[in-house]
């Protein structure tokens, strides 16, 4: 089963000192080590995990890209590709969600043939299911 993971759930493992990291951290130590499971996440988070960590919370920049690198040969990056940008713009004009990027996001899971969305985003939530794939807290 493919498990696509939201950026604020690896941020939240990259930061053990954001308020949700204690949920998310506990979950995927629950669930990594299952054989059966497979963990994506989109590498377009990439540039905002380096952001968020070196230039806001000001941890050390060289620490900040060790740690994305070990993040990414656990939790596969996603790359975007534009069949993602053509289906999200077809889910944005028909309503289904008003974030576009999220929906840039969700397509590319879709894409990854992921059953579940982990996240911590309580607009993401309230969606549920997308496309068959189903939404949840970790």
């Amino acid at each position: 089963m493919n498990i696509f993971l939201d950026a604020n759930i690896c941020l939240d493992l990259l930061d053990s000192k954001r308020p949700t990291s204690k949920a998310s951290i506990a979950w995927y130590m629950e669930h990594k080590d299952n054989e059966l499971l497979q963990f994506y996440f989109s590498s377009d988070f990439i540039t905002t995990f380096y952001y968020i960590l070196a230039e806001r919370r000001k941890y050390d920049a060289s620490k900040v890209i060790a740690s994305i690198e070990a993040l990414s040969l656990e939790i596969f990056p996603h790359y975007l590709s534009h069949a993602d940008f053509i289906h999200a713009k077809r889910d944005f004009f028909e309503g289904k969600f008003k974030d576009f990027e999220d929906l840039m996001i969700l397509n590319s899971a879709i894409r990854g043939e992921c059953t579940r969305f982990i996240t911590n985003d309580t607009m993401l939530l309230e969606l549920t299911m997308f496309h068959g794939m189903k939404i949840e807290k970790p």
